[in-house]
Protein backbone atom coordinates (compact mmCIF):
# COMPACT_ATOMS: atom_id res chain seq x y z
CA UNK A 1 0.00 0.00 0.00
CA UNK A 2 3.00 2.61 0.64
CA UNK A 3 4.40 2.10 -3.00
CA UNK A 4 0.56 2.63 -4.03
CA UNK A 5 0.14 5.68 -2.16
CA UNK A 6 3.82 6.81 -2.92
CA UNK A 7 3.10 6.07 -6.45
CA UNK A 8 -0.12 8.11 -6.50
CA UNK A 9 1.11 11.05 -4.80
CA UNK A 10 4.13 11.35 -7.34
CA UNK A 11 1.49 11.71 -10.29
CA UNK A 12 1.65 7.83 -11.39
CA UNK A 13 -0.65 6.56 -13.87
CA UNK A 14 -1.46 3.06 -14.97
CA UNK A 15 0.09 3.46 -17.74
CA UNK A 16 3.24 4.89 -16.04
CA UNK A 17 3.31 1.59 -13.38
CA UNK A 18 2.46 -0.86 -16.33
CA UNK A 19 6.19 0.82 -17.95
CA UNK A 20 7.65 0.40 -14.06
CA UNK A 21 7.11 -3.19 -14.89
CA UNK A 22 7.95 -3.40 -18.24
CA UNK A 23 11.20 -1.96 -17.49
CA UNK A 24 11.76 -4.05 -14.07
CA UNK A 25 11.45 -7.18 -17.22
CA UNK A 26 13.99 -5.81 -19.03
CA UNK A 27 16.64 -5.30 -16.19
CA UNK A 28 15.88 -8.85 -14.75
CA UNK A 29 16.13 -10.43 -18.03
CA UNK A 30 19.21 -7.94 -19.50
CA UNK A 31 20.65 -9.36 -15.95
CA UNK A 32 20.16 -13.24 -16.89
CA UNK A 33 21.77 -12.63 -20.11
CA UNK A 34 25.17 -10.71 -18.97
CA UNK A 35 25.53 -13.50 -16.55
CA UNK A 36 23.83 -16.73 -18.56
CA UNK A 37 27.51 -18.16 -18.76
CA UNK A 38 27.26 -18.75 -14.89
CA UNK A 39 23.28 -19.29 -14.58
CA UNK A 40 22.49 -23.22 -14.69
CA UNK A 41 20.70 -23.45 -17.99
CA UNK A 42 18.78 -26.37 -17.15
CA UNK A 43 15.98 -25.15 -15.36
CA UNK A 44 16.62 -21.38 -16.94
CA UNK A 45 13.35 -21.38 -19.19
CA UNK A 46 11.07 -22.26 -16.50
CA UNK A 47 12.87 -19.76 -13.88
CA UNK A 48 12.38 -17.26 -16.53
CA UNK A 49 8.78 -17.80 -16.84
CA UNK A 50 8.05 -17.69 -13.18
CA UNK A 51 9.58 -14.51 -13.21
CA UNK A 52 7.49 -12.93 -15.81
CA UNK A 53 4.40 -14.79 -14.12
CA UNK A 54 5.25 -12.94 -10.51
CA UNK A 55 6.13 -9.80 -12.46
CA UNK A 56 2.59 -10.22 -13.97
CA UNK A 57 1.38 -10.92 -10.64
CA UNK A 58 2.76 -8.43 -8.85
CA UNK A 59 1.63 -5.64 -11.35
CA UNK A 60 -2.16 -6.91 -11.43
CA UNK A 61 -2.17 -6.49 -7.87
CA UNK A 62 -0.53 -3.05 -7.28
CA UNK A 63 -3.27 -1.96 -10.64
CA UNK A 64 -6.20 -3.13 -8.45
CA UNK A 65 -4.82 -1.46 -5.35
CA UNK A 66 -4.03 1.70 -6.70
CA UNK A 67 -7.57 2.39 -8.56
CA UNK A 68 -9.30 1.18 -5.60
CA UNK A 69 -6.99 3.63 -3.61
CA UNK A 70 -6.92 6.36 -5.90
CA UNK A 71 -10.27 8.16 -4.51
CA UNK A 72 -9.37 7.73 -1.05
CA UNK A 73 -5.81 8.79 -1.29
CA UNK A 74 -6.98 11.89 -2.91
CA UNK A 75 -9.32 12.84 -0.29
CA UNK A 76 -6.32 12.75 1.96
CA UNK A 77 -4.02 15.10 0.43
Amino acid sequence: MKHVKTSYSQGYSIPMIIEEARILQVRIFNALQTNLNTVGSSFLLVDVMTIADEVDSQLKQTIVSFAASAPRIAALA
